[in-house]
């Protein structure tokens, strides 16, 4: 049902529109987010 975030090397958050604008790009080493908006980050504690 779930993929793990190891099946990807980059996530891009956008709107839905004709042309949508880039909200968050996330990566293994950077999250880029866009101004107004915020990401919260939750690390694996195994």
């Amino acid at each position: 049902m779930f993929e793990t975030l190891n099946s990807y090397t980059k996530i891009v958050v956008e709107t839905d529109e004709e042309n949508p604008v880039t909200i968050a790009t996330i990566t293994a080493n950077e999250t880029d987010v866009a101004n107004g908006y915020r990401v919260r980050l939750t690390p694996n504690y195994d």
